[in-house]
């Protein structure tokens, strides 16, 4: 007998009762052991006892003790799903936003190894960014911007 098939025997027992192998099996295995006091402890602890009476007073102190605890504040039913498919969504834009802005700086950095400075600079995207002129960023670098002087 091996410890996969009596595992499955102690699952399907339904009082405890194993076949002999099986036992001689969990006297030789710790880990089958443990496994077979683990199922013991469940069932016993499951059955049911008809005259088990709740002790006098029980509810009244129950009661008392959810009204002297602080509400907790509940999310309404239809918001939770919304958050938990929200804060995902934003992290990965976020970090989208991250690996798009890096590799943008990589691509745009000019070809004599330049800092970060001198791309701000030079750079129209970063130029429109930092001047808050977001018609600037998607204009043809070609034409020379239209002014409002005479």
């Amino acid at each position: 007998m091996n410890c996969r098939r009596t595992r499955k025997l102690l699952r399907r027992a339904a009082r405890g009762d194993v076949a002999d192998e099986a036992r001689r099996h969990i006297e030789s295995c710790p880990a089958c052991a443990t496994e077979a006091r683990a199922h013991l402890l469940l069932r016993l602890g499951s059955e049911r006892d008809g005259g088990a009476l709740v002790r006098p007073g029980f509810e009244q102190r129950l009661r008392a003790r959810l009204l002297a605890e602080p509400a907790v504040a509940r999310s309404s039913t239809w918001n939770g799903g919304f958050e938990r498919l929200v804060w995902p969504a934003l992290a990965a834009a976020a970090a989208l936003v991250l690996v798009c802005a890096g590799l943008y700086v990589q691509v745009a950095a000019p070809q004599g190894g330049g800092d970060l400075a001198s791309l701000l600079e030079t750079d129209p995207v970063f130029t429109s960014i930092l001047t808050v002129d977001p018609g600037a960023m998607f204009a043809d670098p070609q034409i020379a911007p239209a002014t409002d002087e005479p």
